[in-house]
């Protein structure tokens, strides 16, 4: 099956370009799809925003004089649903600055209504939107059996088209109303939707059907108060880990991807601006899955090349492909943690743990499924290191700021500030050596394959000198020289040496 790797490239396509280099942990657009939306409120949205844009977009609800609201009945199921009026606004605010996460409000046993949040503590471990819901569902249904809650409510942005669909939308022509599941004290559980629609850029609330235009409209003027905190009940997003017999703690991630990379291997901006070498990839993989004549006859010439060689893996419910450096360069190594990734069903991984007694690394285990048990139940391991430049530039040298001049031969790595749980690594090193490469038979990727010094050694040249794939479109500079100091973004790899 395919679908997870469809994911995959559906979210390439919508990466922001105009952001980081390498950001894509935040999305432009409005879709959720099967990507798993950081639920965290740290701040209310602003209170101008929400004023100016309602009143925009509230098309189909005129304005109601004060006065004649109220001379108006008030509903039986509005009465008690107003008390939640600030949660649909604040989840209306969080659509018009992009988030689409699900919220909630519980009404305490005092009559009170407070927000209910998960937060996410750690950028490798999230949950969807679904997980979300059920846990809020499940959590306050337990609380209301209980007594200590009179109602709740949760909000989402799901597929009602007037129509009765309340299912969760997660693909952007799904995206049609914001619908609130709530649950009061002795009655049924019930569900209703305040739809919209995309206009221009712009956003068209409908209005709650069962509601009149006088009490859809109580709701739309309902003011957020700016500075306060309407989610005082916060819980923290834990990522699942054990240490297992071998004293190797085991974590659980489920953020991480190959979109970067990719974007290592046929350059950033191509991979990112040109679908074909997306559509390519799917086609090696659905290729190598089928097995086809043609593909096994050609295959060394498609998947296999002087330098790097395209991996693919499968199994009942995950189809992947991504690139292996190949070198010679191997140190002795022992795993301390190891992140397994959810969401490609737990075949890749991050291995983390000191090389050669003395410094840290963690790499992206390119054989981590084939041997997931020898990595799970061996510490100490003899790895194969490379990696992949996402960007390449010439160091200046510069000096501490108390005045310490930096040896000619200061090199480093520390872990990258951008991207903490990718194996990537922000680095200053030493070109040795140097070789241009090509992949494809009509050589249409161009790049070099850089021997780089990454800590220099008195007494060890390749103490920690590794083989790193740079594409000629992410460099920042034309010419490589030999001893020249360069410094840029990298992902670490590795394999278990044969």
């Amino acid at each position: 099956m395919m679908g997870k790797f469809t994911a995959f490239i559906i979210f390439t396509a919508n990466y922001n370009n105009n952001m980081g280099i390498f950001d894509f942990f935040k999305k432009k657009n409005n879709r959720q799809e099967n990507v798993s939306t950081p639920v965290q409120y740290n701040e209310m949205p602003e209170e101008k925003m929400v004023e100016k844009r309602v009143e925009e977009v509230v098309e189909t609800i005129p304005e109601v004089p004060a006065q004649l609201i109220e001379e108006v009945k008030i509903s039986e199921q509005y009465e008690k649903i107003r008390i939640y009026n600030d949660y649909i606004m604040y989840s209306i605010a969080l659509q018009l600055r992009g988030d689409l996460a699900p919220i909630s409000a519980f009404e305490k046993e005092n009559g009170e209504v407070e927000g209910f949040a998960y937060m996410v503590t750690e950028e490798g471990y999230t949950l969807s939107a679904e997980e979300v819901i059920e846990r809020m569902e499940k959590k306050f249904e337990s609380e209301l059996e209980e007594g200590k809650i009179k109602s709740y409510m949760i909000l989402y942005h799901s597929q009602f088209d007037n129509d009765g669909n309340h299912s969760l939308a997660t693909r952007e022509n799904e995206f049609k109303a914001i619908t609130m599941a709530y649950h009061f004290k002795g009655e049924n559980q019930d569900k209703i939707a305040l739809p919209y629609v995309f206009e221009n850029d712009n956003i068209t609330y409908k209005g709650i059907v069962e509601f009149s235009h006088e009490e859809n409209n109580d709701i739309m003027n309902t003011q957020l108060v700016e500075g306060k905190n309407y989610f005082t009940n916060m819980e923290p997003i834990k990522a699942p880990e054990i240490t297992n017999e071998a004293g190797i703690k085991v974590r659980k991630s489920n953020v991480p991807s190959l979109i970067n990379t990719w974007s290592g291997i046929f350059g950033h901006d191509n991979f990112q601006n040109n679908s074909s070498y997306a559509d390519h990839l799917i086609t090696l993989l659905k290729e190598g899955k089928a097995n086809e004549p043609d593909f096994e006859k050609n295959k060394a010439s498609k998947m296999e090349f002087a330098d790097v060689k395209f991996k693919t893996l499968f199994n009942e419910e995950f189809g992947t492909i991504y690139p292996e450096i190949k070198t010679d360069f191997s140190l002795d190594f022992e795993t301390k943690v190891i992140s397994e990734l959810e969401n490609a069903s737990n075949e890749e991984a991050i291995v983390a743990g000191p090389a050669r007694d003395t410094f840290g690394v963690w790499f992206f285990a390119t054989d981590y499924a084939e041997k997931r048990d020898q990595y799970l139940a061996q510490p100490h391991l003899h790895i194969n290191l490379s990696g992949i430049a996402f960007v390449l530039d010439v160091h200046k040298d510069f000096d501490l700021p108390d005045g310490t001049k930096m040896s000619e031969e200061f090199t480093t790595y520390m872990p990258s500030k951008d991207l903490p749980n990718y194996a990537c690594f922000d680095f200053i090193g030493k070109v040795i050596d140097f070789k241009e490469t090509v992949l494809f038979e009509d050589g249409s990727v161009q790049g070099y394959i850089v021997k780089l010094k990454l800590i220099t050694h008195e007494e060890m040249d390749d103490f920690f000198t590794i083989d790193v794939f740079v594409h000629k479109d992410n460099m920042r500079f034309e010419t490589l020289e030999k001893g020249m100091k360069v410094a840029g973004l990298l992902q670490l790899q590795g394999k278990i040496a044969e």
